[in-house]
């Protein structure tokens, strides 16, 4: 056999080689849309604000976040180093009475239920509130039955008590606390 021919033979058969090579690494290792959108999120950003106004006008909820993920298929929104206002309408005098709430981290499923955790603190942004400060580690909203709850500690500070407890459950419908564990209350004079 001439050189020629053993080179156009070996040329062949590393193409057919390469061909063969080529077509089943793109069979492996490829991830489909819905694993995609499931692992990686739709929407990302770093420094994030945002607000919600009823059909009024006024302003509702404000938040800010470090740093904010989006994740259309699991419907989850995700935040580092969240701030977050809500207002109270209700009062005339002060339009922009409310409340701060501070967390290390946020789970939100749109429509369901909110997970905050790591060093939450709930302040009132208006000197008249009754209680001054609420610190706790975590605590899950059920936004469908609009209660909070954790099993963790809670603290309750305000103009004249301190109140403590764990396991206990928020119904903001009826504006009633109840601490199942422990509590503990202190009311000065």
């Amino acid at each position: 056999m001439s050189v020629t021919v053993r080179a156009m033979i070996i040329a062949v058969i590393l193409f057919l080689f390469a061909a063969l090579l080529y077509s089943f690494s793109s069979t492996t290792g490829r991830i489909s849309e819905d694993e995609l959108s499931s692992r990686f999120p739709t929407f990302e950003a770093q420094n994030f604000r945002g607000e919600i106004y009823d059909y009024q006008g006024q302003i509702q909820y404000s938040m800010f976040s470090q740093e904010m993920r989006y994740f259309k298929s699991r419907e989850l929104l995700s935040a580092d180093g969240l701030i977050g206002f809500f207002y109270d309408h209700d009062d005339t005098q002060n339009p922009f009475r409310g409340w701060q709430i501070m967390a290390d981290h946020g789970d939100l499923v749109l429509n369901q239920h909110a997970q905050l955790a790591g060093n939450i603190h709930v302040v009132p942004n208006f000197a008249s509130a009754e209680i001054k400060e609420i610190s706790t580690p975590d605590v899950f909203y059920d936004l469908q039955k609009n209660t909070i709850s954790s099993p963790s500690e809670i603290t309750i500070v305000g103009e004249r008590f301190i109140n403590r407890g764990s396991d206990y459950i928020v119904n903001l419908d009826q504006k009633l606390i109840e601490i199942k564990d422990k509590p503990h209350a202190v009311y000065y004079p």
